[in-house]
């Protein structure tokens, strides 16, 4: 009996002919594969595997970002594509969405109005601000660390539209409010830090110097995140994370390997062969 039942089981699961999946239309199912990672293959409600390759994928490619500060993501912009990046975007472009945004942020990082002024704020904002200020010692407040809240609006100059601004904050636990003058400037829009560069100078009601103010403000998630790095910035990214930093660039360029199988499995269906046998054999011929 026990001999009956292994091979009754065996015939189960060895011979019997697997039903073809209905894999709807690949070629959308391959894009949406591409561009998230899991969802073609819910497209084709193959949940499992959607949910297998999603896990592992986006598993992969966000302890990379993580591990790397969020700088693992970078692409090549025409004109400024050097081998080595292209080479390491090589390995990222699997996962199609962040490529994608990458690219984008390349083109602006690269791009000629993307360069420090003292102009971009189209209305008056204000944005919580840290930095110091080096003041005159006859000011009457000392010099030191600020924070605070800088007060950011839209003026005219001599030579066009500028900004002006004021500092609300405490210097050594001393209330101040510093009037910036016409002068004061913002680093590039689109940069790979999360804070934007302010340098200012403080000056008195009657407009006479005081001394001068730098620090940093928010820079918005779609202006940093995904941003190239410059020189500087990737020598200060290798610096201060060593070894993680390479060892993060190795999950993100798994991920992306990855994703190029999820693609496949989702446009070619799976890697086992359906047995299709008796479905292309041909009648018996009818008996005489």
């Amino acid at each position: 009996i026990g001999l009956d039942r292994c091979l009754l089981i065996r015939g189960v699961f060895m011979t019997a002919p697997a039903a073809p999946l209905a894999l709807k239309n690949p070629a959308i199912a391959g894009v949406l594969a591409f561009l998230i990672p899991g969802l073609g293959h819910l497209y084709q409600r193959r949940f499992f595997k959607a949910f297998l390759f999603a896990f592992c994928i986006w598993g992969s490619w966000w302890t990379g970002m993580a591990m790397s500060d969020w700088k693992a993501l970078q692409a090549p912009a025409k004109g400024h594509a050097q081998f080595p990046v292209v080479l390491k975007f090589a390995g990222q472009c699997g996962v199609g969405s962040p490529a994608l945004w990458a690219l984008y942020q390349a083109d602006r990082f690269y791009s000629p109005e993307n360069v420090g002024t003292n102009h971009i704020l189209d209305q008056a904002d204000d944005f919580p601000f840290t930095g110091v200020a080096y003041l005159r010692e006859d000011s009457g407040t000392a010099s030191g660390d600020i924070a605070g809240r800088l007060f950011i609006e839209p003026t005219q100059g001599e030579y066009g539209e500028t900004m002006s601004g004021r500092m609300v904050g405490t210097i050594a636990g001393q209330s101040v409010t510093l009037t910036l003058d016409k002068r004061l400037t913002l680093d590039a829009p689109i940069r790979a830090s999360r804070t934007i560069e302010v340098k200012g100078t403080a000056i008195d009601a009657n407009g006479q110097f005081l001394g001068q103010v730098q620090g940093r403000i928010p820079r918005s998630f779609t202006n940093w995140f995904g941003a190239p790095l410059t020189r500087e910035e990737e020598g200060e990214w290798h610096r201060d994370l060593g070894k993680f930093q390479e060892l993060a660039m190795v999950f993100v360029w798994v991920a992306g390997l990855m994703n190029l199988l999820a693609i496949w499995d989702a446009v070619e269906g799976p890697a086992y062969a359906i047995d299709d046998e008796a479905e292309t054999k041909a009648p018996p011929p009818p008996a005489a």
